[in-house]
């Protein structure tokens, strides 16, 4: 049986990694200089990803340091069948409250649906299916429930992430 799977969009990380780098040339200096304009802009904030299972329970969390292009892609998805990514096959439905398409991964065919509802700014919930379209196997559904719990700590950055009460896990820069 296939493993399905749908992973959430992350673009913020890529232009927070190519941002890094570039400060890196000119040292510490221009990196304190780049943070700190990025907070003044657009300043990062902590998030509470909880991921709800069927019965409505939380079965897993974690916190995770976001900036807009981050928290955009709470609502968006790129799914992947048996770790192989799922390719467009169809325009993107992107509208409030709804991100969907239709991709092919390994000969088959998938709709991919993402709903969410709440207040994106404060606390909401998203839904992301990935149906099979060439056969009567069921969806895979994920659901995830986002709460603002405010600013990211200090020493975080846009991307970093951690189970509650537990040492956060730096972003990967490469």
């Amino acid at each position: 049986m296939s493993r399905l799977r749908i992973r959430r969009l992350a673009p913020a990380l890529i232009t927070a990694v190519c941002a890094l780098n570039l400060a890196a040339c000119d040292g510490a200096a221009s990196e304190a200089r780049l943070k700190a304009r990025q907070a003044k802009l657009d300043p990062p904030h902590l998030w509470l990803a909880e991921i709800i299972g069927p019965n409505g329970t939380v079965s897993r969390n974690v916190q995770v340091c976001a900036d807009q292009k981050l928290h955009d892609g709470f609502a968006r998805a790129q799914p992947e069948v048996n770790h192989q990514p799922c390719r467009a096959t169809s325009p993107v439905v992107n509208k409030p409250g709804l991100y969907a398409l239709k991709c092919e991964a390994e000969g088959r065919s998938f709709g991919v649906t993402v709903t969410s509802r709440g207040d994106p700014t404060r606390d909401f919930t998203v839904r992301y299916a990935l149906t099979p379209l060439d056969s009567n196997s069921r969806a895979y559904v994920n659901t995830l429930r986002y709460r603002l719990l405010g600013p990211c700590p200090a020493d975080w950055r846009i991307g970093d992430q951690a189970p509650p009460r537990r040492p956060r896990v730096a972003a990967a820069l490469s």
